[in-house]
């Protein structure tokens, strides 16, 4: 029962770890918003982001525009696909400029 007990104990200390890290990353918070240049690139950026409960990708369940700190962001709600653990990303859409 202890081995099980410690290993319970690990894993939640490993995933408060990564949750953490996943949140200082491009993304994480509103202050670090992956930048794309479509809002159409948004859902496959967000199948590239693990888990980090379980290590699978993660959908979008939905995403807004929204005004945070004066600049326009999309706020993306997303779970995972297998264990529906949530988190949400934030993005800023950076259109191209042509020369």
């Amino acid at each position: 029962m202890k081995r099980s007990k410690r290993a319970r104990t690990v894993k939640r200390s490993l995933v408060r770890d990564r949750d953490k890290l996943l949140r200082l990353e491009p993304g994480g918070s509103p202050t670090r918003p992956l930048e794309v240049s479509s809002a159409s690139l948004v859902e496959p950026k967000v199948a590239l982001v693990r888990c980090p409960e379980c290590d699978a990708p993660l959908t979008v369940k939905e995403h807004a525009a929204v005004v945070h700190a004066g600049v326009r962001l999309r706020e993306v709600s997303a779970a995972c696909r297998v264990c529906g653990a949530t988190r949400t990303l934030w993005f800023r859409i950076v259109p191209i400029l042509l020369n």
